[in-house]
């Protein structure tokens, strides 16, 4: 549909007040962590969007606290569109890979290629879409 056509023309879609708990919203809340301070209260808020298989690993959750979350916050701007809200992003393209797993490709201002964000349904979670892989980062 109009989805498609706009992917296809290189044309985002402003993601402003997404419904809750859809990926759109997710990545949003990811996006909403990135802005806080102190660092603490940012991964705080960040690590609870985490997928059970990430937050089950000591190993990843590292990875994620040091190098993932932090390369996040650096760029975190490149991503919001503050015209359309205080966490709006451009969304330029949506892949359902399988019915539980969807990648979300998001414009960020400093690169022509959209940035990925992975998220996948969590049983562990109720079946809400959580973060695997990476998002934004």
């Amino acid at each position: 549909g109009c989805r498609q056509i706009r992917e296809q023309l290189g044309i985002g879609e402003t993601i402003s007040e997404p419904e809750k708990e859809t990926p759109e919203w997710v990545a949003q809340q990811v996006l909403a962590a990135a802005t806080q301070e102190p660092f603490a209260k940012a991964w705080a808020d960040y690590s609870q969007y985490l997928h059970s298989s990430e937050q089950g690993s000591p190993v990843a959750m590292k990875e994620w606290e040091t190098l993932r979350f932090p390369a996040l916050r650096r760029k975190h701007k490149c991503f919001l569109q503050p015209e359309a809200g205080e966490v709006a992003y451009e969304l330029m393209e949506r892949k359902e890979r399988k019915e539980d797993y969807i990648e979300l490709r998001i414009k960020c201002k400093t690169t022509e290629m959209p940035t990925p964000c992975h998220l996948k349904k969590d049983t562990e979670a109720g079946g809400k879409w959580r973060v695997v892989y990476g998002c934004m980062n």
